[in-house]
Order: C-alpha cells, then structure tokens, then sequence
C-alpha cells in the first residue's frame, strides 16, 4: 500500500460519526473529559461532586466530552450509590441553570434518554458542532474514539453498541448480567489496548482534518487520548485533546474574545 492510499484511509471516519448538531457556546463554558468515574463511587466520584456544585452563575455550560463513567451499562446503574450522587450533582447543575452536554465515550456508549432524564443534561451521540457565541467560529467535539481510524478491531465493534436491539437489551436485562456484561468488556478491552501496536491506539492527523473538513470547522476538540494536545495540525484546524480528569490541563474554558484556553481544576 502506498503512503498516499495510506492516508487516505487513515482519513476514513466510520460512517455516522460526523456530528451535525449545532450548540451556541457562551463565554464561561467548561469542557471536560475521561473521568473514568467509578459506577459505585469513589474518592474521584466524591471529588468531581464536589468540583461541579462549586460552579457558579460563571459557567453557563459544561461539556462533557465521554468516559464520564468508567462503564455504563443502562439505566438500571442508577441503583448504585456513586452513580446516584454523580447524576444528582449534574441535576443540580441544570436546576442552577446551567445546560449540560454530555458526548458518550467508548466506556460509556451505551447512555440514553434515561441519562437525560436523570441529569436535565442533552446527550449527543457523536458529538456536536459548538459555535462560538462572540465569533461565529465553528468547533467539532467528539470524544475521540472515531478518530483512531487505523484501530479496526475496535471500529467493527463500535457500531454495534448503536444497535437497536442492543440498546433495547441494555434498558431490559437484568441489572446483575448488564454489570457483569459491563465487567467482561471493560476487562476485554484493557487486554487487547495493552497488546495493540501505538499507532492503531492514536488518533490520525488525517481523520482530524477529515472532520474539520466534513463539519467546515476550524477547531476540533476531543478527548480519549487522555495526554493534553493543543496544536496547529500543517495545513489544517487547531487540534485540542482535553487532558483526562485528574491530568494537567484537565479543563478547557471559553473565555470572553471566544477562544478555548487551557486551565485545570485547581484555578
């Protein structure tokens, strides 16, 4: 295969992973990403409770872009204690006004309406197009996944936690065989990610500028990769990677000119 053949494939997003919805960003917008939050709570869980009732009239939106929860395996993980509090806290945020956008991730694909129900937040199953308020700027949000194009064994996977019939079978079995489900993928996947070359793990350069052009952005934003990014790719958008919570640079905020500037949750 030639070089050229080889980036055009790395450039092929999975079919229906371009986000077409598009949400007004306002300055004082929070983004966020990977927190990999225990279903049944944890020192990290009791610390992003914390961090979220401590936003104020400042934030008018908080993004969250997918790996929320370390697995979410339907609506009956409500059951647990730590995913309670944790639905409980994004519940308190939109009751303060704040809207709420959550991008599920590859541990967390399965959410649905039953999330939104519990949380007043919008889910967006492959993302969204954020247009910022003061410039009219256009910016991609996905969680990331899509865009590790040469990850093929994972790619044959994804589509199928968007199935129907899988999405009905997560809302109606019964709540022990969804977490042990839960358990067996989560352990699956760890397994092979250990034994998966780099460069199938990583997000291409070519499919973010694929994005970029598919949704005429001239940023694009994700997670994933947990590792801070934030760069110009040659010829193309600014490429942000939020880093993964906990992580330097674990939170990007819209100031007032419209840019997306780094910070952490400590300042």
């Amino acid at each position: 295969m030639s070089s050229g053949s080889k980036t055009d494939a790395e450039g092929d997003l999975p079919e229906g992973s371009i986000p077409t919805a598009e949400i007004e960003l306002r300055p004082g917008a929070l983004v966020i990403a990977d927190l990999h939050l225990a279903p049944t709570g944890d020192a990290r869980t009791a610390g992003f409770i914390e961090w979220c009732d401590g936003l104020g009239p400042g934030v008018p939106q908080l993004v969250i872009m997918g790996d929320f929860f370390d697995t979410w395996v339907g609506a009956k993980q409500v059951r647990l204690p730590g995913t309670k509090e944790v639905l409980d806290a994004l519940l308190r945020a939109t009751a303060r006004g704040a809207s709420v956008h959550v991008i599920p991730g590859n541990r967390d694909a399965l959410m649905d309406a039953s999330f939104e129900r519990a949380t007043g937040a919008e889910l967006h199953a492959e993302g969204f197009i954020g247009v910022l308020s003061t410039t009219g700027g256009r910016a991609a949000f996905v969680h990331g996944d899509s865009l590790c194009t040469l990850d093929h064994d994972y790619l044959r996977l994804r589509p199928i936690w968007r199935k129907p019939f899988v999405r009905w079978m997560s809302r109606h079995a019964p709540f022990w065989f969804a977490r042990w489900v839960g358990h067996r993928m989560r352990k699956q996947s760890e397994n092979r990610k250990a034994y998966k070359p780099t460069e199938a793990k990583s997000i291409r350069p070519a499919a973010v500028h694929a994005l970029a052009r598919a949704t005429r952005a001239e940023l694009v934003v994700c997670g994933h990769a947990h590792d801070t990014r934030d760069e110009r790719l040659e010829g193309g958008p600014r490429f942000v990677v939020v880093g993964a919570w906990g992580w330097p640079h674990d939170v990007f905020r819209v100031v007032p000119d419209g840019a997306l500037v780094p910070h952490s949750r400590g300042d």
